[in-house]
Order: structure tokens, then C-alpha cells, then sequence
């Protein structure tokens, strides 16, 4: 996860944070829903850390059309 990404999080107490792509091997210490796309893990074969729970597309657009979206590299 990006630091700038990171900070950002950190500061918005309604943070949400979804991890894609090779995001998802990552486990970030933050206090947020931590979420991870379902395919992109069983593509890199990794089994995320507990407080991140896996969601596909659907999930992924339910939490799009009721968050502000903020993308980070």
C-alpha cells in the first residue's frame, strides 16, 4: 500500500480499504474494514490475514456506490 494511501486511511475515521491486484498480498495495521478481491488472491495464491476479508465484484461495487472513492498506487 502506497504511504500517501496509507495516511489517508489512518486520517478518515470512515475509511474503507480495499486491496487489489498484488494489494492483496499485502496486510496493512489498520483500524478499518479491510477487504480483499476474492479472485485476485486465488490468483496469487495467498490466504489473507484475518482482519481482511475477501469480496468479489458485486461486493466490491456495493462498497463503491456508498463510499467516497480515493485511489492510491
Amino acid at each position: 500500500m502506497a504511504p500517501i494511501g496509507e495516511r489517508a486511511a489512518r486520517a478518515d475515521e470512515s475509511a474503507v480499504v480495499v486491496l487489489i491486484q498484488d494489494g492483496v498480498e499485502l496486510s496493512p495495521d489498520l483500524d478499518a474494514p479491510l477487504y480483499a478481491i476474492e479472485s485476485d488472491v486465488r490468483a496469487r495464491g495467498v490466504t489473507p490475514p484475518a482482519p481482511i476479508t475477501p469480496i468479489d465484484y458485486d461486493q466490491l461495487l456495493e462498497l463503491l456506490e456508498s463510499h467516497e472513492v480515493r485511489s492510491f498506487v
